[in-house]
C-alpha cells in the first residue's frame, strides 16, 4: 500500500461558503464524480503549509495568507488500481467570491478537475454527489458557529 500525505484547503468567501473542485476519476464501469476541497498530494520535501499554499497556487491561482494546520485526518482509497494509505492536514484561508480560478497544474489534473463552485452550508447538507471529506457539512457548520 502506496503512503501519501496530502494537504488541502477550506477556501471560505466572505458570506461563509466554501470553495469546492469537483473531480471526474476515469474508472472501469463509469467515472468516479465527487467534490472535494482544494489541495493534493505533498512533495517529499514539502512541509504542510508550503504544500497548502503551493496547491492553491497551482489548481486556483491565489496567494493566500493559511491558518493551521486546523485538523489531521486519515483515510485509504483506491487510485490508479493502488490502494493508498492517506493523510490530509488541513488548513483554513479565505477570499473574495470572484478571486478563485480554476486553472490545475500538471495535464493529469487539467483532465479531471472539471469545475469550481462555492458551497453554503444547506447547499453541502443537500448535496447529491459524494463530498470528501465526508463529514464535511457539519465541519463547516462548526468552524462558522466559532
Amino acid at each position: 500500500m502506496r503512503k501519501r500525505r496530502a494537504a488541502r484547503v477550506l477556501l471560505f468567501d466572505p458570506s461563509g461558503a466554501i470553495l469546492l473542485i469537483r473531480f471526474e476519476i476515469p474508472r472501469e464501469g463509469g467515472d468516479f464524480v465527487f467534490w472535494a476541497l482544494p489541495g493534493g498530494e505533498m512533495e517529499p520535501v514539502e512541509t504542510e503549509i508550503d504544500a497548502a499554499r503551493r496547491e492553491i497556487r497551482e489548481e486556483l491561482g491565489l496567494d493566500l495568507a493559511m491558518e493551521g494546520p486546523i485538523r489531521v485526518d486519515t483515510n485509504q482509497f483506491l487510485h490508479q488500481g493502488e490502494m493508498v494509505d492517506n493523510t490530509d492536514t488541513f488548513f483554513r484561508a479565505a477570499c473574495e467570491r470572484d478571486a478563485p480560478k480554476l486553472i490545475g497544474f500538471t495535464a493529469a489534473e487539467i483532465r479531471i478537475m472539471k469545475e469550481i463552485r462555492w458551497w453554503t452550508p444547506d447547499e453541502l447538507d443537500a448535496a447529491a454527489e459524494q463530498l470528501f471529506p465526508a463529514d464535511l457539512p457539519a465541519w463547516v457548520r462548526g468552524l462558522l458557529s466559532q
